[in-house]
């Protein structure tokens, strides 16, 4: 089986799961969306829309917004098909006047209706000429707008300068659009601290900046972790990356920079934790939150894929029910996510979400099934429930459009080296639908990697011991595993370390320009099981290996004790200076939560290390920038 499907194959199969034979063709009736401020109003602010439409069709009406130019035929997918009647969108970009595209569908038909706001302004908050900065909801979070950039340049960012220091910090570059003002986020910012923010432009030979405006940030009111700083940073430590941006689990996620003092945090309007994703260039963040979703079967956990800008707005987001039914047309295979079900795609999203370079985005969710035919001991009177991984490929819409089933390419009689299992909404565990108790955590695999070598994927499966090559090919590829690094795998190991292996790791990825470094997170569960599998002892590593392709040989060139074992947890990045920065997300110590992020010296000694007291991290990004982030290669 290929990794991409045609969707024209199988575009009729979304009949079938939506609309049963003999259905009524009536048309949702839809209300134009009412807006609960009117237009005009000032780029930036918040407007909260509210969705109604009637059927005399029985079936659960969901409702899906896209946004657009008013009078322009480009319209972008803010929020895919939801049962959630509101949305609150906040333009910060660009001014002018804005189309808001609702679509209702009763989902036992499958009959769609329209309707619009055809036209709502945004009015500029650049006047006279005059470049002017704005506060926002967000309280360490600033709006930069300027009027449009001078002749001849062709770049713009802003400046970030806290006051009684020398050196600031920077947005991304972007580029200047003709005769438009420049809006920039700014953030990364003290509470209750002076800045001056000045935005800069670039001719392709020289910055020339704007006018220097201050601005004072506000006071945090939200609870946020409690952070301090371990071992303070070094002369041989990176000074570049100033900033920590910090994926908590089940608390409020923030970013701090290396004194520890916080300079961003988000706070879901569910009132719920979300869990971060990955940072990506601009600053925007995807996400996994909580919510409702297109079905409204009453599934909150682990629903909701999100992008958010750093003052915390929602640039987009789907659902987990909403993608299961377009992989369900897509492959053609039933989807029944309930007890009594057999086989259900797609219920929930977990553990990470990339960006492409080509706009795509992939994305991990399960697949529970069961088995009766003898697959991990199960007989017909014996039912085992087995969850398996999907990578879900969704265009720049997040539209489904490719999708990589691990039941396809894995041997699935290869159990979970440790045994693992999950019943519903354990820690690190999807929803279980198919059955009331406990299903087998066959791979829990929790993480994505790109490599633009070759267009390929590396999936690392943490219940297996194993990173996966996927030959992936920009979507055009087959699917196959290329090869399986690790114990038990393709390659053979370069070491006389009584345990060389990595386990149950997290966060692979190639690093230094090529295909053959690569750093993960050796969380090291299998080798401090007791023997025979482990060791029966030891402490999480901080892990470089050399990984010879062609000849399928593995050399670890870092194993970096870490000074406490991380059951779970973590992530692997190269700083610019060659260092390594590792998140020890999940101390064992009852009572104690805490998680660290360590850099490493080459020659595996630790250096700076930061420390989140009662909380555990998922991950943590070292940043120049909210707005750089970091990257394997």
């Amino acid at each position: 089986m290929k990794f991409f499907r045609d969707w024209f194959t199988h575009a009729c199969a979304i009949c079938a799961v939506l609309a049963p034979l003999g259905s009524a063709q009536a048309t949702p009736l839809v209300d134009v969306p009412a807006a609960s401020v009117a237009s005009p109003q000032p780029l930036g602010t918040s407007v909260k829309l509210f969705f109604s439409a009637t059927d005399t069709d029985p079936g659960t009406l969901s409702y899906r917004l896209d946004v657009g130019p008013a009078g322009g035929s480009t319209l972008t997918m803010v929020r895919d098909f939801s049962v959630d009647p509101t949305f609150i969108y906040t333009p910060t970009r660009q001014e002018g006047a804005y189309q808001f595209v609702l679509t209702a569908r009763n989902n036992s038909t499958g009959n769609t209706g329209t309707n619009r706001i055809a036209r709502y302004r945004f009015t500029s908050l650049v006047t006279g000429g005059v470049a002017v900065v704005t506060p926002t909801a967000h309280p360490l979070v600033a709006l930069l707008s300027t009027p449009p950039c001078p002749a001849g340049a062709t770049q713009v960012r802003a400046s970030i300068l806290q006051d009684g220091l020398g050196t600031p910090s920077y947005t991304n570059w972007q580029a200047c659009r003709s005769g438009q003002n420049v809006n920039i986020l700014v953030a990364g910012m003290r509470a209750s601290t002076g800045y001056t923010i000045t935005s800069q432009t670039w001719n392709g030979t020289k910055v020339t900046s704007g006018t220097a405006l201050p601005f004072t940030t506000g006071a945090i009111s939200v609870s946020l972790p409690s952070v301090s700083v371990v071992t303070p940073l070094g002369p041989q430590d990176n000074q570049t990356q100033r900033f920590i941006l910090l994926s908590t689990i089940a608390a409020t996620p923030m970013a701090v920079d290396l004194g520890a003092h916080p300079v961003w945090y988000y706070v879901d309007p569910s009132g719920t934790a979300p869990l971060l994703y990955r940072p990506l260039l601009g600053g925007q963040i995807t996400m996994l939150a909580n919510g409702v979703n297109s079905a409204g079967n009453g599934v909150v956990n682990g629903q909701i894929l999100r992008e958010i800008d750093l003052a915390g707005n929602t640039l987009r987001e789907t659902n987990a029910t909403r993608i299961a039914e377009q992989v369900s047309a897509l492959s053609g295979i039933p989807s029944s996510c309930h007890i009594g079900g057999t086989e259900c795609l797609a219920g929930a999203f977990h553990h990470d979400a990339i960006l492409l370079p080509n706009g795509h985005t992939l994305v991990l969710t399960d697949e529970e099934k069961i088995f009766t035919d003898g697959t991990q001991g199960s007989s017909v009177p014996n039912p085992v429930d087995i969850i398996g991984d999907l990578i879900v490929d969704l265009d720049a819409n997040w539209q489904v459009v490719g999708y990589w089933r691990a039941f396809d390419h894995l041997d699935v009689n290869r159990a979970a080296v440790l045994g693992e299992t999950c019943t519903s909404n354990a820690g690190g565990c999807p929803p279980i639908y198919l059955t009331a108790g406990i299903a087998k955590d066959w791979l829990h695999g929790n993480a994505l990697y790109y490599s633009a070598s070759d267009g390929s994927v590396l999936f690392s499966i943490r219940h297996q011991d194993w990173v996966v090559k996927i030959d992936y090919a920009n979507g055009t590829g087959t699917g196959d595993i290329v090869w399986k690094l690790g114990a038990g795998g393709d390659f053979a190991m370069n070491s006389d370390d009584p345990f060389p292996w990595f386990s149950h790791q997290h966060d692979p990825g190639f690093v230094q320009n090529g295909t053959t470094t690569l750093a993960l997170f050796d969380n090291g569960n299998t080798r401090v099981a007791p023997p025979p599998l482990g060791l029966g002892s030891g402490n999480s590593r901080g892990y470089v290996l050399h990984v010879d392709q062609v000849n399928h040989t593995a050399t670890p060139v870092l194993l970096a004790d870490l000074g406490f074992y991380s059951g779970a947890l973590g992530t692997a990045e190269l700083l610019s200076n060659g260092d390594y920065h590792f998140d020890a997300g999940y101390s064992p110590v009852t009572g104690q939560a805490y998680a660290q992020s360590i850099e490493v010296h080459p020659d595996a000694t630790l250096g700076y290390t930061l420390q989140v007291q009662g909380v555990r991290c998922y991950r943590t990004f070292r940043m120049v920038s909210l707005y750089s982030p970091p990257s394997k290669d």
